[in-house]
């Protein structure tokens, strides 16, 4: 079974379509790829996610299942990349572990900022003088309850951070920043604590060294981060879960950057798919419509007369157009793209004027009456321009063909079909 097989997203949409279906058990498990599972909560999750989140509810029950089969797609293939990242030894990477150390630290930093601001609260005296001081004045007596609270967190952070340094017996070493610190000139050591200039400048991102009061800076963020976080661990926080779905994210990503490499090594391999690709460069015309559509030649051609007579086309389609989506829309069928309608009607489009009504067209939804509200003229652009985009297009073209080459490797079965039928299952 092939990853894009068309008869297997027909399903997943129907099923997907089905009332409840995936809301109605978080742990049932959709599909499994390998040893890895994508469950109905990976699948709600990534609903919430994406970008048409906030849309979701507002969406048919085709499109809400069009989009969930979508995403269910998504889902599968990165657990097929986690799972050749995996074989690979991605996840043994030096910068890998790093990455995950370097998150590990960051999450406990926020628990322990955050604790530190869960003690904060204004005494019940200053709280009715700041009431009486700003009577009235929701706004103001709220700014001036986030500013209080600001500088008291200010002053509590410095005396809690004053009080781990003297724990760990923090010692810095400024006078050894000099414009000829090396990468392994030690500047901060304490308790199992020791930074040097390495760990804080990349000596690649700087053609010369930094200013000595930025590195200062960044020495003093980063002991701050450090002792913090292990004062959160001391304390029993414990964030393994959110690192495993971290590095469940930055495998796959790991894994694109591995292929990358792969497939387009040099710029040559870019120039050479975009001059054997011409149209890729083309950016078609574009044309914000309007548009009535009618069952009859007759009734388009009394709607047209209407018009010329000064009604607009517009009112009128909310009235009488017979395309749902026009007639919901009062005719605003919005933006559109060369080769995205039908040839009928793009061929009038082109040959009118802005604001112009068409002659009466005929298609198989119907009699249109179409107008042009505004236009962008397509151009061609150059190779610069389109680095980005051709890069992306031979990545989805390769990646759709390794996906397929993935499942041939790992067992893919789709438990989500298993409902009143055999589910389909792939590789092995």
């Amino acid at each position: 079974m092939k990853f894009a097989n068309r008869t297997l997203l027909y399903f997943l949409s129907m099923i997907l379509a089905m009332p409840g279906m995936v809301a109605a058990k978080a742990t049932e498990v959709l599909v499994t790829v390998g040893p890895a599972q994508v469950t109905a909560a990976d699948l709600e999750t990534a609903v919430r996610s994406s970008p048409f989140a906030t849309q979701f509810n507002t969406m048919d029950a085709p499109q809400q299942a069009a989009l969930r089969g979508s995403l269910l797609k998504r889902l599968v293939a990165l657990r097929l990349l986690r799972l050749e990242a995996s074989v690979r030894g991605l996840d043994q990477r030096p910068e890998f572990l790093q990455e995950l150390e370097d998150y590990r630290t960051a999450r406990l930093y926020r628990y322990y900022i955050q604790k530190l601001r869960e003690q904060l609260s204004i005494p019940e005296d200053e709280q009715k003088k700041l009431e009486k001081t700003y009577a009235g004045q929701a706004d103001v007596l709220a700014a001036a309850k986030a500013s209080m609270l600001a500088e008291d967190f200010r002053q509590l952070r410095l005396l809690t951070l004053q009080m781990l340094r003297e724990k760990q017996h923090v010692k810095f070493h400024l006078d050894r920043i000099t414009k000829d610190i090396a990468p392994d000139t030690l500047l901060v050591e304490g308790d199992n604590l020791r930074l040097t200039y390495g760990d804080i400048v990349n000596e690649g991102d700087f053609p010369k060294t930094p200013d000595a009061a930025w590195i200062e800076e960044q020495l003093y963020q980063r002991t701050e981060l450090l002792l913090f976080a292990r004062a959160a661990a001391h304390e029993g926080v414990n964030v393994d879960a959110e690192v495993q779905s971290y590095a469940d994210e930055l495998l796959p990503a790991m894994m694109m950057e591995e292929l990358e490499s792969e497939w387009i090594p040099d710029e040559k391999v870019l120039r050479d798919y975009f001059a054997a690709n011409p149209d890729l460069a083309r950016i078609p015309e574009r044309w914000h419509v309007g548009q009535l559509v009618v069952s009859s030649y007759a009734q388009a051609a009394a709607m047209r007369k209407r018009i010329q007579q000064g009604e607009s086309l517009f009112v009128l389609a909310g009235r009488y157009s017979i395309d749902p989506w026009g007639r919901s829309h009062n005719g605003d069928m919005g933006w559109f793209k060369e080769g995205e309608g039908a040839p009928e009607i793009e061929k009038s489009l082109k040959g009118m004027a802005d604001g112009e009504v068409s002659e009466i067209i005929h298609t198989s939804k119907g009699y249109h009456l179409v107008t042009v509200v505004e236009r962008r003229p397509g151009k061609v652009r150059g190779f610069s321009s389109m680095k980005d985009k051709v890069r992306q297009t031979i990545m989805d073209e390769k990646l759709a063909a390794y996906l397929d080459e993935l499942q041939k490797r790992y067992t893919v079965e789709w438990k989500i079909l298993a409902n009143g039928s055999k589910g389909e299952s792939s590789g092995g």
